[in-house]
């Protein structure tokens, strides 16, 4: 075998490990979720121990999709190793003012989640995004002109990172239940903006609530949840920033992600199984793949069913006549 041949090889095989790797934490974390979901958190970490002792991951609390190596693992970070933190700080009389000022009038942008719906267990969270998926969102900036006045002088967070920037607003009585981040590549952070009484967070096995005007980082990659025992709405600002110790390649990758639309495309269809993406008559159309479309026919063979379609809670059936 020459030499180039042996690179192919080996190359080839590192690729299908990567992947084999990476389709197990995306069944482990189904798996991890469904248990959470179910109220069984024992389960849900019987499930991460089995995927550490495989593997998977390195720590049971920390199940990042994408895990970069060699970057501190911790679940709280130290503010102050960030030099805009204490900016955000000096500035927090002038974004709690705006934000207050927009919520809860017609043009409040703050509106329920889509995205992450599925980790509410009771209650309301809601999120207006200002930058998402490598762009602002213009019609959000327009109405925090004081706040986008504030983080443009942030390079940190809206030049050098790929992650978001939003408003995220909860209720009284709401859960979200243990989740963790898609990477540990990022830190988030929190500016609180409005925190009553009885809202905390728990992040790894750190539990701690936030403090009006003081910036609380995390990592996020490690398994959190929220809780608001409180009686009114606690809102933060949140900002995402690179892992300080992220460096050479991975930086770049992360950086080019932000402005790679096909790339995050790609990536929201292998990840739910789909061939084919796209807009026909004002109607998205989804077409699975070969795997989920066996899956779909072998649950709905021999059923009679010919249709499912869930509306929140409910769902309806369709049948053969």
């Amino acid at each position: 075998m020459t030499s180039v041949n042996r690179e192919l090889s080996v190359s080839s095989t590192v690729g299908a490990r990567a992947y084999l790797v990476q389709m197990a934490r995306r069944y482990y974390t189904g798996l991890i979720d469904a248990w959470h979901y179910a109220g069984d958190a024992e389960k849900a970490m019987e499930c991460a121990n089995a995927a550490v002792r495989q593997g998977v991951w390195e720590h049971p609390l920390q199940r990042a999709r994408e895990y970069v190596p060699g970057l501190t693992a911790q679940p709280l970070h130290d503010p102050g190793q960030f030099w805009f933190t204490s900016y955000l700080e000096e500035n927090y009389p002038l974004i709690r003012a705006e934000i207050e000022q927009l919520l809860d009038t017609p043009l409040d942008p703050v509106v329920p989640i889509t995205d992450d719906a599925g980790l509410i267990r009771k209650g309301s969270w809601k999120q207006a995004y200002l930058y998402r998926d490598g762009r602002f969102q213009s019609q959000t900036c327009a109405r925090f002109p004081v706040t986008m006045g504030v983080l443009e002088k942030i390079p940190d967070v809206t030049v050098l990172s790929p992650g978001v920037i939003s408003v995220s607003r909860v209720t009284p009585g709401t859960h979200i239940m243990p989740h963790c981040g898609s990477t540990n590549a990022l830190l988030r952070i929190h500016l609180p903006i409005k925190v009553p009484a009885g809202a905390g967070i728990r992040v790894g096995d750190q539990e701690t609530r936030w403090e009006e005007g003081k910036c609380l980082v995390f990592d996020d990659s490690f398994e959190h949840e929220v809780w608001h025992r409180g009686t009114e709405d606690r809102v933060v600002l949140i900002v995402d920033v690179l892992h300080p110790d992220l460096s050479g390649d991975h930086q770049e990758r992360l950086l080019r992600r932000r402005h790679n639309f096909e790339e995050q495309i790609v990536s929201f269809m292998r990840e739910r199984g789909l061939r084919q993406v796209r807009v026909q008559d004002g109607e998205v159309v989804l077409t699975p793949d070969d795997t989920v479309r066996q899956l779909v026919e072998t649950y709905l063979s021999g059923t009679g069913i010919t249709r499912a379609e869930l509306e929140g809670e409910q769902v309806r059936w369709e049948r053969q006549v």
